[in-house]
């Protein structure tokens, strides 16, 4: 299935005056969430459902620990989870005077796998074989593969 897009213009003019269009990525159908994943795994494994679930509960659990203990977590084959703070705005003028005041947000930062092929470059593992397809073959193409897809996509710029 490719990743549908549809063109989007930005509510704000650049320094010409321009309110540029930019891609911006619709959603399919509703999220899938842990036990659609564990029902999906333990069919391609020997795994019950119950096992599948309970390991995706205890990876979570355990990265978060790790995490939130200024450690950096990677899982071959999938990426890497890192702790980021922003202080934008909240700056200070010595080292001293530093402190977790000045924190304006808190983030994972994910960054997906990557593999180095010879004469292919790097290739993100998530990303490997990906297709794009404008939002209006989108019917066609939901009706095709038997899935339906739920409401407007989001803007970003709103």
């Amino acid at each position: 299935m490719p990743l549908f897009y549809r063109a989007i213009q930005s509510p704000i003019a650049d320094k010409n005056g321009v309110k540029k269009w930019h891609l911006s990525l619709v959603k399919v159908g509703k999220t899938v969430n842990t036990k659609q994943l564990a029902d999906v795994i333990a069919e391609k494994s020997s795994l019950t459902v119950g096992d599948v679930q309970n390991v995706v509960t205890n990876l979570m659990v355990v990265m978060r620990r790790e995490l939130l203990n200024s450690r950096t977590v990677r899982l071959e084959g999938l990426g890497t989870f890192t702790m980021r703070v922003r202080s934008n705005g909240k700056g200070v003028e010595t080292a001293e005077k530093v402190n977790p005041n000045q924190v304006s947000s808190l983030q994972c930062q994910f960054t997906p796998e990557y593999t180095r092929t010879p004469g292919a470059g790097t290739t993100k593992a998530l990303l490997q074989g990906v297709q794009f397809a404008h939002a209006d073959l989108m019917k066609a193409y939901l009706t095709k593969e038997g899935e339906e897809g739920e409401g407007e996509p989001e803007n970003p710029f709103e």
